[in-house]
């Protein structure tokens, strides 16, 4: 599969430039404030993979992309029975690792994570959103994309992504 193929290729590079450049230090984590939960009409469907019958869909209106910084957004996976989740989760497309920040309640509050781990991203398992959200949607290489317009062109529409690693013809 290419994209097993080009996450390794992210991966290879990642592991080849940790000799060359620091590690992000473990700072404590800053004040976490958490967005509006999630308008159904501010959600936006992404594709991940044509094997998998859920529908994962971001909330366009909480994406935080900042230069030299991780990707925050509201995550949400409905099943095809309606049963949904909705995190609040953090991409570090410097190491290809993510972290949820908090969770959504059906009452439509957040409950939020105390330090929650980081996490690798991995290819190739039925749920392989956070790889595709990575590899082909807010990551260029082992950075982040340069603003959330960009992310959100990619996630609208896939024919005009012009960053990450899924550029091959």
């Amino acid at each position: 599969m290419q994209h097993r193929a080009l996450f390794a290729a992210l991966a290879a590079t990642l592991v080849a430039a940790s000799g060359c450049a620091s590690a992000p230090e473990s700072q404590p984590p800053a004040a976490l404030v958490l967005p509006p939960y999630p308008a159904a009409g501010d959600l936006l469907p992404f594709e991940v993979s044509a094997v998998n019958d859920n529908r994962f869909l971001v909330d366009q209106t909480s994406l935080d992309i900042e230069p030299d910084r991780d990707v925050q957004l509201t995550l949400v996976v409905r099943s095809p029975s309606g049963a949904e989740t909705v995190t609040r989760e953090a991409i570090r497309c410097q190491t290809a690792e993510y972290r949820i920040l908090a969770i959504g309640r059906r009452s439509g509050e957040w409950s939020q994570l105390d330090d929650p781990p980081w996490r690798r991203i991995e290819e190739g398992r039925l749920n392989r959103h956070r790889a595709a959200l990575a590899l082909e949607y807010l990551c260029e290489g082992p950075a982040s994309v340069l603003d959330a317009e960009q992310a959100l062109a990619a996630l609208r529409d896939r024919r005009h992504l012009q960053h990450g690693i899924d550029k091959a013809p």
